[in-house]
């Protein structure tokens, strides 16, 4: 172990003791405007590609889409929103349910795919139409002609990264959609045959991510036949998406909620976090998670100890559903991201307690102490500090100051109407982050009509990081960019790790891309990235990962400047040895020549 190195990890034992404390306070009156906090949450992305994340909010009545465009003060005093209206749709028929940002016309600039349905017809269809954004007001591209049993999935299903659809039609037909500039797209069916495939759960909770650790995303389709849900893997295999696995979901859960995908216990394999509840009614609530095992084709699925009874006389559990407003109705749903940057992913959600009431609360992860039947991590309700303050529909993660601390949002019904809360934390300790976003990769200077080539919201893209923690053990991480999109996911549009206690580099940083049939994997890694750093990757040319480009923004933080210190103590501790050794050598040189001058020559006689 290098000098520099055992600097580092010395110091950061000795300031290990400090113990890492998260407070939330409302911030409400400060960042949003004071005339526009009414709607529902509907999506994030960086609609004017100004390398920070605005807020898309759907309107009460479900006619509207406006923007919250984030103004973050370089003083670090705060972010503002404002509010611009992006598109009003003119058929009063049928409400917006659900909207995803994308570049689906391979411009490089953001645009909203808009799905709707009658309000008055449950099992309505859904149609689909995408609304071309110019970085301010959005204008009617095109509608897709098929109509959908459920919400759409966005994917990359060609490898082009442009987004795609995924999802089936209104009679049970399991398809492609791809698109194409200026206006067009193509309809095929999946798999390119007319198979019968078992029917998409409905709400659907399909995924689109890295499944088996080789940086190209993989699908994950979550289908449901009389009850009965399972996972089926369609594996990345030279392009081509085929059916390697299906996973049956938990046998005990009786209402099945929608699947989140992260790494839950840090060992650098996806899980599928599967919340629900064990009766029909909903009075006991579970949260079930799976892990693959070597030598089990299915997998094994472990229900986490979590403890849903805060007292003795509050005992809480999922809702069957929310409805934030009449017409919306909403499924059981996790929302994961690592609040306190120790490096395993924790939660968000809204329960309700034996009376019907809603109370949005962090569920922590934390090391599994009893009952952990071979998983190590398990979820913890933080009850101290419930995050509500009138009556939640969902609660979800958005990073304020774009500066690796996680926020907290949230939709919550008052007086009858949907208003939005923020609520920004206070993080006092020294765990560190790493952010990492990457961009379509379409162009690089060259964009259409001078526009940068940021804010895209690209589906698919896979990040994985290796460093080492102060106590010398490896560290690895794994996530995929924008893996879901139906039913208001509210995903981020970047990946977020938390590094924990340790200021030491990341040493490696990989990226892989979706890529299309008959072309190899596209890849890339950097090395010896600073922590608290964001990375925004350019993979361009697609085809060229050794000249993808990648920028840095580092976050000052204690760690950073720690390291900075330890590093520069290190070069000063060099430079004096090395001083000291040319000044004793300097000496003994004089001394050489003063015994030289003084030694008697005989040859001189």
């Amino acid at each position: 172990m290098d000098a520099s190195r055992m600097i580092i990890i010395f110091l950061v034992n000795i300031l290990a003791v400090a113990e890492v404390k998260c407070s939330l306070s409302d911030v409400t009156s400060d960042v949003f405007p004071g005339d526009y906090r009414g709607g529902i949450i509907a999506a994030f992305g960086d609609f004017n590609a100004d390398k920070a994340t605005d807020i898309f909010i759907l309107s009460e009545n479900g006619m509207s889409v406006f923007i919250l465009e984030a103004d973050i003060d370089i003083r670090l005093e705060g972010t503002k929103f404002t509010n611009k209206t992006f598109y009003k749709v003119g058929d009063k028929d049928a409400k917006i349910i659900s909207i995803v940002p994308g570049d689906f016309n391979s411009d490089s600039q953001m645009d909203v795919l808009v799905m709707r349905k009658s309000e008055n017809e449950k099992n309505s269809a859904v149609t689909v139409e995408i609304i071309l954004g110019n970085g301010t007001l959005g204008h009617h591209w095109l509608t897709v002609n098929e109509t959908f049993r459920d919400q759409p999935v966005v994917i990359d299903g060609n490898g082009d990264m442009v987004p795609d659809l995924f999802g089936e039609t209104l009679d049970g037909r399991r398809a492609l959609w791809t698109f194409q500039a200026p206006d067009s797209y193509s309809f095929a069916l999946f798999d390119g045959k007319n198979k019968t495939f078992a029917p998409l759960k409905v709400p659907q909770s399909s995924a689109f991510l890295d499944l088996n650790g080789d940086l190209s995303a993989d699908l994950c389709a979550v289908t449901d036949v009389n009850g009965n849900v399972s996972f089926e893997f369609w594996l990345n295999m030279g392009g081509y998406l085929k059916n390697e696995r299906n996973i049956s979901a938990p046998d005990k859960l009786k209402v099945v909620g929608q699947a989140s995908f992260v790494d839950l216990d840090g060992d650098h394999d996806m899980n599928i976090i599967l919340p629900g509840c064990l009766d029909k009614d909903c009075k006991e609530g579970a949260v079930f998670v799976w892990s693959d095992k070597k030598d089990s084709p299915q997998g094994i699925w472990h229900m986490l100890d979590v403890n849903f009874k805060q007292d003795q006389d509050h005992k809480f559990s999922f809702p069957r559903t929310v409805t934030p407003v009449s017409w919306l109705e909403l499924p059981i749903v996790l929302r994961m991201g690592d609040f306190n940057l120790d490096g395993y992913p924790d939660a968000v959600a809204v329960l309700s307690d034996s009376k019907g009431s809603l109370s949005s609360f962090l569920l922590y992860n934390v090391k599994c102490t009893t009952e952990c039947l071979s998983f190590s991590r398990s979820l913890s309700i933080d009850y101290e500090k419930p995050l509500h303050r009138y009556s939640p529909t969902f609660a979800t993660f958005f990073d304020l100051m774009e500066d690796g601390v996680l926020d907290i949002l949230l939709t919550e019904n008052r007086d009858g109407r949907p208003v939005i809360r923020a609520m920004q934390q206070k993080f006092s300790g020294d765990a560190s982050f790493l952010k990492v976003l990457v961009v379509s990769g379409l162009c690089q200077k060259n964009c259409p009509n001078g526009h940068p080539p940021y804010g895209v919201n690209q589906v698919g893209p896979t990040a994985r990081f290796e460093s080492t923690t102060p106590t010398g053990s490896d560290q690895i991480g794994v996530a995929t960019q924008l893996s879901q999109s139906a039913y208001f996911s509210l995903q981020l549009p970047f990946m977020l790790f938390g590094l924990g206690q340790t200021p030491n580099f990341v040493d490696t940083l990989q990226v892989g891309i979706p890529y299309p049939a008959g072309k190899a994997p596209r890849n890339h890694s950097w090395s010896s990235i600073i922590p608290n750093s964001q990375v925004i990757v350019i993979p361009y040319p697609l085809e060229d990962p050794e000249s993808w480009k990648h920028e840095l923004y580092v976050t000052p933080s204690r760690l950073v400047l720690l390291t900075g210190v330890s590093l520069l103590g290190t070069c000063t501790f060099i430079a004096i040895i090395v001083g000291l050794l040319h000044w004793k050598e300097r000496m003994e040189d004089k001394k050489e020549k003063l015994q030289e001058a003084q030694r008697f020559h005989f040859d001189a006689m």
